[in-house]
């Protein structure tokens, strides 16, 4: 039997923060000291863009598992404690050292920092850390007018504030307030996912004792957000992509959107990929590029919504007129 035990740290933070940017440099860090790392996604709808992201970037992974269309800390818990249990009980050559387990922004981590004592997991786990990533471009008033982000914060044994490149005042506002709110939390600003040398280690964390009074609670809460994927046939204009996703909605609110994508008019790279990842975060579209798959194939064309209130029957028609058929091609009519 196994007597290592099996290390986890938990990555949270609000949709958009920079979480699967954080995981995948951690995950890079844990390669190159030659420890085997594998990573746990919890995704918001019923496709994983973020586990393709980390798939196509860290082939070299002990072990891959996503969890979608569901919440880790409540519908997916199960899912959650029996594949860690499945990793624990892999032979000592196969096993990883650690896991990343990254959780949907929408998931309030009160529910996840008890792992240790579930029957199937006690004495073969360790939760090592709870990492929370917040981004510096994040209203200042969300800390008090929302409080799973209280939570997230709350419960972390450290916290990246991310983006810190982008908006260095708003980062040290940032660090202010969470400092006022939480005398003792670890704080470091993060730049692409890294931080200073200096920075404290994830994984030597100690998570903060439950207050007596702490409810577990979320704003926007799980119950009240809906995703929408959509899967493109060509590839999609890009200007129009971004002017898309920089207006307000007719109604509701967009939390977050995120997606793969090939560019009308983009050729393919030296790598042989055309393929780009677009993230929508903070009244910004990311755009990265994407490599080719481990299997040697293209990862397939997604768009991924999630929000409150919204008009999902024309996001989808927005989304598809996005498209641009290469000459000769007809492009193709999703009927309903």
């Amino acid at each position: 039997m196994n007597t290592q035990l099996l290390e986890v740290l938990i990555v949270t933070g609000p949709l958009g923060s920079g979480k699967t940017t954080v995981v995948n440099r951690l995950l890079k860090r844990e390669i190159a000291e030659h420890r085997k790392v594998a990573v746990l996604i919890n995704e918001f709808g019923t496709v994983s863009v973020d586990g393709a992201l980390v798939d196509a970037e860290r082939p070299e992974l002990a072990g891959i598992a996503n969890l979608v269309n569901g919440c880790a800390c409540c519908s997916l818990r199960g899912d959650v404690v029996a594949t860690l249990a499945g990793w624990c009980d892999l032979p000592t050559e196969t096993r990883p050292d650690r896991v990343v387990l990254e959780t949907t922004g929408l998931a309030d981590p009160t529910d996840l920092v008890d792992l240790e004592r579930e029957p199937a997991l006690e004495g073969r786990m360790k939760l090592a850390g709870c990492l929370a990533v917040i981004s510096c471009l994040t209203p200042l008033d969300h800390l008090a007018q929302r409080p799973l982000l209280r939570h997230q914060a709350g419960l972390a044994s450290l916290v990246y504030i991310s983006k810190a490149d982008l908006d260095p005042s708003l980062a040290i506002a940032w660090e202010g307030q969470l400092r006022c709110q939480f005398k003792n939390l670890p704080l470091a600003h993060s730049r692409m996912g890294e931080t200073a040398t200096t920075s404290p280690d994830p994984w030597c964390g100690d998570i903060p004792a439950l207050p007596a009074d702490h409810e577990r609670t979320s704003a926007p809460s799980f119950a009240d957000a809906r995703s929408m994927s959509v899967h493109w046939d060509h590839p999609v204009d890009p200007e129009a992509l971004e002017a898309l996703f920089l207006r307000p909605p007719g109604q509701g609110e967009l939390l977050r959107a995120k997606g793969i994508a090939s560019f009308a008019g983009w050729p393919a790279r030296n790598d042989g990929s055309d393929r780009w990842a677009f993230q929508v975060a903070d009244g910004r579209v990311e755009i990265l590029p994407l490599p080719l798959m481990p299997s040697g194939e293209l990862a397939p064309r997604v768009a991924v919504i999630i929000g409150t209130g919204l008009d999902l029957t024309t996001w989808r028609r927005q989304l598809r007129e996005l498209e641009r058929a290469p000459s000769g091609v007809k492009r193709k009519v999703v009927l309903g």
